[in-house]
């Protein structure tokens, strides 16, 4: 499929922008306050510090299921979990949109690109 060789770097891009802006706010690092929680943070509180470790975990492992399954025929399970991460980033997306910090709606453009990502994964023959 064509579509992925400009979506798979594309997405490996976006999964590390994520991933960044994830470390920094278990960092607590001023920089990300605006980009992460609605921007309504001056200093994250732990419990949100451990969640985002978690998916900051969670975006390392997508993009090495990502780069491992970019060019493999997918499973009945593989198109299954592509489809709900798919749908996922889709939420995401829509999430970032309507976020009240205007630095926090930039992150709708990479939540969209992954969305696109692993649908189309699910499209493939």
């Amino acid at each position: 499929m064509k579509s992925i060789r400009v979506l798979l770097p594309l997405s490996l891009i976006s999964l590390s922008v994520n991933a960044i802006i994830l470390l920094a706010v278990v960092l607590n690092m001023d920089w990300v306050k605006t980009r992460a929680a609605g921007g309504q943070f001056e200093n994250f509180p732990v419990v949100i510090r451990i969640f985002y470790l978690f998916m900051f975990v969670l975006m390392i492992a997508l993009a090495i299921w990502l780069w491992d399954n970019h060019k493999a025929e997918l499973t009945t399970r593989g198109v299954k979990f592509a489809r709900v991460v798919g749908f996922v980033f889709v939420l995401s997306t829509l999430t970032q949109l309507i976020s009240r910090s205007a630095d926090e709606r930039w992150n709708a453009i990479p939540a969209a690109t992954l969305a696109i990502t692993f649908l189309s994964l699910t499209k493939r023959k």
